[in-house]
């Protein structure tokens, strides 16, 4: 699987959902570190940086997403289609935690 592959499942489930996402593309406009999906589910705004399982965000990234959640939004990092609508939903990790993960919200 590739982090391509990853995304577009996320993107998937979230539509499926009922929700909206936008994969923001990496330009020399935009901000480094930018998370890689814009979502809304059920009204609620979130920003995802999407990592295959074992990677883990940079300083800039990890930045980016704690300056989100300081402005009211759901963010976080996600290795799987589940742990995306976690972040998504505020239902944390519903099994079980994953190894790596980075979430510093509510």
């Amino acid at each position: 699987m590739t982090e391509t592959t990853l995304q577009h499942a996320i993107q998937e489930a979230i539509r499926k959902r009922g929700g909206l996402t936008l994969k923001l593309h990496g330009s020399p406009y935009m901000r480094a570190g930018t998370p890689d999906l814009l979502c809304t589910l059920n009204g609620v705004p979130a920003m995802v940086e999407v990592k295959l399982p074992g990677r883990v965000v940079t300083l800039k990234q990890r930045h980016e997403l704690k300056q989100w959640e300081a402005q009211g939004w759901r963010a976080g990092v996600a290795h799987s289609v589940e742990e995306a609508l976690a972040i998504i939903t505020g239902c944390l990790y519903p099994s079980a935690p994953p190894t790596g993960a980075y979430h510093s919200g509510p």
